[in-house]
């Protein structure tokens, strides 16, 4: 068989090299349009999953690394850095805060060929066209989706609750795979000043108090009790309060923040003898939550503050309690469901069934008789939590505290209504009312072909709460329902972060930051 040279030795070998790249760059063009395409994240609406602009810094006291948002367009004072394991009042030092070499958003790989075939799945992050600007510059938005066709949608303390007819509401939980990928590092008992005299404020050691304190000896790293009889170590909510603050919005305005009780206590702790029962007991929405291990046996319970149990499971542990082994607990509240890894391996697990009604109610300590849209208007109460031990003198060490995602209940901005308004659409549009699906007089009603998509950094997304009406051409061409993405819109699923978080090079985005190469659950 010839070559194609040798069948025409008379063509011009440029003329073959021009063919072939031209159907390089044709096959190129199909796969970009078809199969898999690179988009920028340009803001931070979906930070820390994705980050749009932003600086990388590095605390100089404890060496931790956190990605912080920025904007040339916007002024600011160097003394709003801040180092966040130390709490939200130290600055983070003169030489780090002054240093500003920002990098540009994450470059995403998007598959674009992959929901024709399948049905998009809740809290896949998605890119799609913006129903709101599908012309303008921010044409394309990336989000993570939170409700499905055919569904009704409320937001309630932060968490999705979605129901289809006239079935009762479920809260909606995040796959294990998803929700690790999610949690946001709050404390961390390792990360401690190595120069407390260079501190811009005095320093007032880890925001964990043992109680009795004659119970306790405490080093930089770790707490012992030198007891056999009930001992705790108690979070300070004063000294860090748990709410939905991230620190890569340190620079931007300032907003409400809320409390939240959806996180993940874990904690290394080494028992003197085989008779310690420790346990972690997370006070919150009416109840008590604990985590216990006492022996080869764990227990999960929850309990009203009345003292009436709720619920309880019992298991054999697969590591029993040994003197002078150490164990890690890891401790899981969140979706309404209680999770129990014991030296990271998932034990057992237990789920509550609170509708909004409930939930809400709960967590604003309102009465059953208070009526649900008085009780959405009431401040969410923050959670208490410690550690418990009895039984056997322990060390404590490596306590980490994370929180989850946290959809927040913001009212509407004036653009909801930059586009023109259908009529009949006036009421759920009008600014300043709560943001769609968010409150129990304003559910989001979604369609056969309609996405609720909202951002991970909730307080500063414009996402499926806020955007209001469609643009002139969805509204006439698609579909011309506010707050939603129609099926047409979508273009795929983001699959993984390819060229993360470059720096710029002779004015280019050139030099990424291959460490950051990773999978977008």
């Amino acid at each position: 068989m010839m070559s194609s040279s040798q069948a025409n030795p008379n063509q011009p070998q440029y003329i073959e090299t021009f063919q072939s790249l031209l159907f390089a760059f044709v096959l190129a063009m199909v796969f970009r349009g078809f199969v898999v395409e690179g988009f920028v994240i340009p803001t931070g609406s979906m930070a820390p999953t994705l980050r749009g602009m932003h600086l990388q810094k590095q605390s100089p006291q404890t060496g931790q690394e956190f990605a912080v948002g920025f904007d040339n367009a916007r002024a600011f004072s160097p003394d709003r850095f801040l180092d966040p394991l130390l709490g939200r009042r130290q600055s983070l030092g003169a030489t780090e805060s002054k240093r500003l070499d920002p990098k540009m958003g994450d470059r995403v790989l998007v598959l674009k060929s992959l929901y024709p075939f399948f049905e998009p799945q809740r809290f896949d992050v998605v890119v799609f066209k913006n129903p709101t600007d599908t012309q303008g510059l921010a044409a394309n938005y990336i989000k993570r989706l939170i409700g499905l066709p055919g569904e009704t949608i409320l937001i309630v303390d932060g968490d999705v609750f979605a129901k289809r007819g006239d079935e009762p509401f479920a809260i909606q939980r995040k796959p294990e795979h998803v929700q690790r990928a999610l949690w946001r590092t709050l404390s961390d008992s390792d990360a401690i000043p190595i120069d407390t005299l260079a501190l811009s404020r005095p320093w007032r050691g880890q925001p964990w108090r043992g109680s009795p304190g004659s119970a306790w000896e405490t080093q930089d790293r770790s707490w012992r009790t030198n007891t056999t009889a009930k001992a705790t170590l108690e979070w300070d909510s004063g000294q860090l309060p748990l709410d939905d603050w991230v620190p890569y919005n340190m620079l931007m305005p300032a907003v409400r923040h809320y409390p939240m009780s959806d996180l993940n206590v874990s904690a290394t702790i080494v028992p003197d003898d085989d008779a310690l029962e420790a346990s972690f007991e997370l006070h919150t929405r009416g109840h008590t939550f604990a985590w216990t291990i006492e022996g080869n046996t764990v227990r999960l319970t929850m309990t009203k503050d009345n003292g009436g149990v709720v619920e309880s499971v019992e298991v054999d542990s697969p590591i029993s309690v040994t003197a002078h082994k150490p164990i890690r607990m890891e401790c899981w509240h969140v979706d309404q469901e209680l999770v129990l890894f014991i030296n990271r391996k998932r034990v057992t697990s237990m789920k509550y069934e609170f509708g909004p009604d409930t939930r809400i109610r709960r967590a604003t300590n309102s009465l059953d008789s208070t009526p649900v849209e008085e009780a959405m208007e009431q401040n969410i109460l923050p959670p208490t939590f410690e550690w418990v031990f009895s039984g056997s003198p322990c060390t404590v060490s490596n306590i980490e505290i994370a929180t989850d995602l946290y959809y927040r209940p913001s009212l509407l901005p004036s653009r909801a209504t930059k586009n023109p308004t259908k009529p009949g659409n006036e009421e759920i549009v009008q600014p300043g009312s709560p943001a769609y699906g968010t409150h129990i007089a304003k559910p989001a009603v979604l369609g056969e072909d309609h996405f609720m998509l909202a951002g991970d950094n909730s307080a500063f997304s414009l996402d499926g709460r806020l955007w209001g009406n469609p643009d002139e051409f969805v509204a006439t061409q698609i579909d011309d329902t506010p707050f939603l993405v129609n099926r047409d819109l979508l273009i795929g699923k983001a699959w993984s972060v390819y060229w993360p978080a470059p720096k710029k090079a002779f004015g280019l985005p050139l030099v990424p930051d291959f460490s950051k190469v990773r999978f977008i659950r």
